[in-house]
């Protein structure tokens, strides 16, 4: 079992607690050997995201790829063209863009999920580099949590996109090929579950495989059921031990990050 400690300014401390498995153990090599080589992390706090912000962004990026966005429109349908527009240009990764508009897009992607809490912090913090360091998760050892409760600690989403369970949360089938993802990647982000929810109710998986067979027939052929199956759930590594000091930190008008000690 595998422990470390996540410091924000001006707060106590956060224990983190990994699970005993390979998966965990090989993601806590990959984020201690990251810091250490990596020391300046990203830590976005939604907090930041205010309406002016996601404006100023979204007119940013609508200059720069030419998109013909309204920013003044807020609607479901308008910001899920936003989202879409993004998922297009770095659906495959980063790397297909110039490096100069790599934070301008990371922000305006991030605002977006903002925009969608109210501002609010939403359902996790989360630390992150902008970088391709992780390894491949195999089938069987991806979690597939149905759950995720208040401290839990996830896997950073790896890709722009999202897990079959939480496309099928959305109901977003204007484009499965392009929006779901396998989370087959590890990345050295840390994920902290600061609501509970469940990612896909125990009950709901007749419903869950009748959606994919009629929205996303050919997703299906192309990957299988199976496939489909292995990586639906959360992939939950640990846990915050001092849950009562992540209750105080998240009630903080604003946060900070300062360090890891490992």
């Amino acid at each position: 079992m595998k422990n470390f400690a996540i410091f924000y300014k001006n707060c106590d401390y956060l224990e983190i607690e990994l699970d005993s498995t390979k998966l965990a153990h090989n993601y806590f090599d990959l984020l201690r050997n990251t810091y250490q080589n990596y020391p300046d992390v990203i830590c976005r706090d939604e907090k930041y995201y205010t309406l002016d912000v996601f404006q100023d962004l979204a007119i940013q990026c609508a200059e720069a790829f030419n998109w013909k966005w309204n920013t003044n429109d807020l609607s479901l349908e308008n910001r899920t063209i936003m989202h879409k527009d993004i998922e297009h240009l770095v659906g495959n990764g980063y790397e297909h863009i110039p490096e100069k508009y790599d934070e301008l897009v990371h922000n305006m992607h991030f605002a977006l999920h903002a925009l969608e809490t109210g501002n609010s912090r939403g359902p996790w913090l989360q630390i992150e580099w902008w970088n391709d360091e992780g390894f491949y998760i195999a089938p069987e050892d991806y979690p597939k949590k149905l759950e995720c409760k208040f401290g839990d600690i996830k896997l950073q989403n790896p890709f722009v996109g999202h897990h079959p369970a939480f496309v099928y949360r959305q109901n977003d089938y204007t484009n499965v090929e392009l929006t779901c993802k396998f989370h087959d990647f590890c990345k050295p982000g840390v994920n902290i579950v600061i609501e509970n929810y469940h990612s896909l109710p125990a009950d709901k998986f007749d419903a869950y495989k009748k959606w994919f067979h009629m929205h996303a027939p050919k997703f299906v052929e192309k990957h299988s059921w199976k496939t489909i199956l292995d990586y639906t759930g959360e992939a939950i590594v640990g846990r915050v031990k001092n849950v009562n000091t992540l209750q105080q930190l998240i009630e903080k008008p604003y946060l900070q990050f300062e360090k890891f000690v490992f």
